[in-house]
């Protein structure tokens, strides 16, 4: 294909998908805000949670845990006052994990698992959870001040949520609540809550079908000053955040990109086998993203105008900022719309229609609809849902699901 066919591409389909969009949030802004922590009475049972938990066989496998990284004293102690996520031994054992494994793993991986089902400071009852969108922000014990770029030690956070009569740590369901002793409540979990070892930068690298994904925030970011939140990799690597990411896959960009330069060559011409092998071979490789004969078409604004609109935001009062942690299990069992950071430059936007579908406690399908469709100029949110094939991948600074379609905001 020659070089000028390709950028007179500039004013066809694919740009006129695309909205340009620059985020709107400061590395200065305050950290997101979490539950302010209360002291309560104590309640007026003898035992302590520490004295419940080593007396209790059913909890023989926290029991070793605790014990392994020092936690029992702390649970014994009557001054202080604890919330407990408490994983008994069928959940332990649900998650894989056994008393040998408690045994055999390293005391820093045990000590992560241990302190994140630990709230302090607080008795957080289960009528204290709102059932308000998204979730509830409960610091834990568990720190993350060792991560690189992380220059203060921080809680991390569990986010428990309500719908209903059934309460969620995070994606874990609540088998039993309430469970109150002398210097805290205990609940119980499904299944061990994973803590998130990770910002969202390295955890998306490690993901082999977000190529594509990783390419277009190279190219979203040309020309952004690299060390602010105008990057979106600088972002995604901010790890004193709360960021929810629609990341389409590999095969979501290429059908995308395939079938805009397809529509645009036979447009002008191009029996469809020439273009058809034209643009597969284009489409075929992440690279598409810094190919220079295609620079015009695919400009760093119309990359970042697409994948802002697959960054979850709301608006705190200063515009709106991409601060906020949606697990499956918090989106709407019906169509509902939620803004994006496209908001941040079109404040009327509608934002993306997502819905979740259950079975039991867990979410068995989680979609999202974008308002643009492909072909343009059809009604909006007519095209067919993406689907999240992978869902609720955890970071310290976020939550990503992965999509198999690329959401168009226009």
């Amino acid at each position: 294909m020659q070089i000028n066919q390709i950028k007179k591409y500039t004013s066809s389909k694919l740009a006129l998908l695309c909205a340009t969009v620059f985020l709107a949030v400061s590395c200065n802004k305050d950290l997101p805000e979490a539950i302010p922590i209360e002291f309560p009475d104590a309640n007026p049972i003898a035992k302590t949670l520490g004295e419940e938990i080593s007396s209790n066989p059913d909890y023989s496998i926290f029991k070793a845990a605790a014990t392994k990284v020092g936690a029992m004293a702390l649970l014994n102690d009557n001054t202080k006052r604890f919330t407990l996520f408490v994983p008994n031994n069928a959940a332990f054992i649900a998650s894989g994990i056994t008393a040998d494994a408690i045994a055999a793993l390293p005391a820093a991986t045990v000590g992560a698992i241990v302190q994140y089902h630990i709230i302090p400071g607080k008795q957080f009852l289960a009528a204290d959870i709102p059932s308000t969108f998204p979730n509830v922000q409960l610091p834990s014990y568990m720190k993350i001040g060792e991560l690189p770029g992380t220059i203060v030690p921080i809680q991390m956070s569990i986010f428990p949520s309500k719908r209903g009569n059934t309460i969620w740590a995070n994606t874990m369901p609540l088998t039993a609540t309430d469970l109150k002793f002398k210097n805290g409540v205990i609940h119980l979990v499904a299944a061990v809550v994973a803590p998130p070892s990770a910002v969202l930068k390295d955890v998306i690298a490690a993901k082999p079908d977000l190529s594509y994904f990783r390419a277009a925030v190279v190219r979203a970011d040309s020309g952004a000053n690299l060390a602010t939140t105008e990057s979106l990799n600088f972002l995604l690597a901010y790890p004193v955040t709360n960021m929810t990411i629609l990341a389409p896959n590999d095969n979501a960009f290429k059908t995308l990109i395939h079938g805009s330069i397809f529509g645009y060559l036979v447009g002008q011409g191009v029996d469809p086998a020439t273009a058809n092998d034209q643009a597969t071979a284009l489409s075929s490789t992440p690279d598409v993203f810094k190919n220079p004969a295609l620079y015009g078409v695919l400009t760093a604004a119309t990359v970042k105008g697409i994948l802002a609109y697959h960054f979850l935001a709301t608006n705190a009062g200063a515009g709106f900022q991409p601060n906020i942690r949606v697990f499956s299990n918090n989106f709407a069992t019906t169509p509902t719309a939620y803004k994006t950071l496209v908001n941040a430059v079109v404040s009327v936007h509608p934002g993306v229609m997502a819905q979740a579908t259950f079975t039991g406690p867990f979410v068995s399908s989680l979609t999202f609809t974008g308002m643009g469709t492909f072909p343009p100029n059809g009604p909006p949110f007519s095209d067919a849902p993406a689907t999240a094939v992978s869902r609720d991948n955890h970071g310290v600074n976020g939550v990503f699901h992965i999509i198999d379609k690329v959401l168009l905001p226009q």
